[in-house]
């Protein structure tokens, strides 16, 4: 079987910034493409990625230079403040992009906590001859997904809680689209997590599963947190 390649396009919108504790658009994508990016290398899958400092026109300029299998283009949306969901935009409908883009579009829409807003073209997407800038001027099948709108503060909310989630369900969906059944996953770690949460230890389980192997350097703010907090259960034993 040929080896698969991705770019991945997370936000380089550092001005968006979302409702209560979001951040910016740019630095939430960053975080779930991390994670989509090593359950896709897991996968045997060549991973291309753009640089949160480049404008689009070098990010589309770099994908054209890799020339991927797709493009995935990664954001949170923002209107009014009440709109809420997920929706995915293709180029134009009846190619590999729109193919693609249906089976991410599937996908999230299990997971989504409220009525999502459907599969959208980008062609004149801002009206005739204006069309969304990275569907299209890249040369392979590209999809922009908007998980949901950070302006909102129940999407916002659900996007912090559930990165992981939506990382793998994402995941799931390029898997699917290249014909790769999952690599087995370890599941040590994750409940070994789990369990940390439940006791009141870790208070950021996505962080932890994503850091927590061999060769990685953990942040000395959270093991520090994290040694206290084991050290106070055993202070607090009779």
């Amino acid at each position: 079987m040929m080896i698969k390649s991705i770019y991945l396009s997370p936000s380089t919108q550092e001005k968006n910034v979302g409702v209560g504790n979001y951040g910016t658009e740019e630095y939430r994508m960053n975080l779930i493409c991390d994670m989509l990016q090593k359950i896709l290398e897991e996968n045997n899958i060549i991973v291309y990625r753009n640089r949160p400092e480049w404008n689009l026109q070098k990010v589309v300029d770099d994908s054209n230079e890799k020339c991927p299998d797709i493009h995935l283009a990664l954001h949170s949306n923002a209107c009014n403040g009440t709109a809420r969901g997920c929706e995915v935009f293709c180029h134009r409908f009846g190619g590999e992009g729109n193919k693609l883009a249906e089976l991410i579009y599937l996908e999230l829409e299990r997971i989504t906590p409220t009525k999502d807003r459907e599969i959208k073209e980008g062609y004149n997407f801002f009206g005739k001859g204006k069309n969304l800038y990275e569907l299209a001027n890249t040369k392979t099948p590209s999809v922009l997904v908007e998980v949901a709108f950070h302006d909102n503060p129940q999407d916002a909310e659900w996007i912090i809680n559930d990165m992981k989630n939506i990382a793998d369900t994402i995941a799931k969906a390029v898997l699917k689209h290249f014909d790769i059944v999952p690599a087995e996953k370890d599941t040590k770690i994750d409940e070994a997590v789990k369990i940390l949460q439940d006791k009141g230890i870790i208070d950021s389980p996505d962080y932890w599963i994503q850091n927590a192997v061999k060769g990685k350097m953990i942040n000395g703010e959270y093991a520090a947190i994290f040694i206290e907090r084991i050290a106070a259960l055993f202070l607090n034993r009779p």
